[in-house]
């Protein structure tokens, strides 16, 4: 599975990432969480190969920066925090999700085609499949996004604060759709989130980034009973219920 080791960034002679060590769970959704500016979506750039770094990157024990592009992007999948708003439908959007498997200058197959389809349904937007990504709602263009990616048929799926422009009718649904993806369809997925109670009600794991290091990694039951995240983020916890939640002291 996807493994880290000893991963350094800097930039501009300030050490961003130092000497991080992580490894994802099969088949289970890691929350990936630390303060603003900490250095989240740049670990995930470095997965994504578009920022350079020292350490090691693998995948079942092969290096991701000597991968092939194309075969790494039948390996694992991103969803950016920042999204484009091209003008094209959303099925022309999921579509682009087979980009891996089809030749220059070939058409989707047959397989390609279901493959979109089945995506669309598992994403539950089958009702925005002709409209046009740039006339979506942020929540809805996400959920199209996402669409895409499990085009793509990935193992790992990888998302940089998804639900950012969600109210909480969306953020639920989507969050329930990654938790389908992990048990129904066996996807291991990395998720980066700002929003500490939103990280622990969905995770199935958690892992804390402060100081340019991973501090903490195992079962949000584990993270939660630690105090990691009160030390890191300077909040209280409190417990209805056998929920936890968190506020600033």
């Amino acid at each position: 599975m996807l493994e880290i080791k000893g991963l350094c960034v800097s930039r501009g002679g300030r050490l961003i990432l130092d000497e991080v060590n992580m490894c994802l769970t099969p088949h289970t959704l890691t929350v990936l969480v630390g303060k603003n500016g900490c250095g989240k979506s740049t670990l995930v750039s470095c997965i994504n190969q578009t920022v350079t770094y020292r350490g090691e990157i693998s995948f079942s024990g092969r290096n991701l920066a000597l991968m092939p592009p194309k075969e790494r992007a039948c390996v694992i999948s991103f969803l950016p925090q920042i999204l484009r708003t091209p003008h094209i439908t959303v099925e022309e959007l999921v579509s682009m999700g087979r980009s891996p498997y089809i030749d220059i200058g070939h058409h989707m197959t047959k397989r390609d085609r279901e493959a979109v389809e089945r995506a669309i349904c598992n994403a539950e937007i089958e009702n925005l499949a002709e409209r046009y990504v740039d006339a979506l709602s942020g929540g809805e263009r996400q959920k199209a996004y996402l669409a895409m990616a499990i085009a793509q048929d990935t193992r790992i799926m990888i998302l940089d604060e998804p639900t950012t422009y969600m109210d909480m009718t969306y953020e639920y649904t989507f969050m329930k759709l990654l938790g389908t993806m992990c048990r129904k369809y066996k996807k291991t997925l990395l998720v980066v989130m700002h929003n500490l109670n939103q990280a622990v009600r969905y995770a199935d794991r958690l892992a804390v980034l402060e100081d340019r290091r991973i501090m903490f990694e195992g079962s949000t039951d584990e993270c939660v009973k630690s105090g990691v995240l009160e030390r890191v983020f300077s909040v209280r916890r409190y417990d209805t219920e056998g929920r936890y939640f968190f506020a600033a002291e």
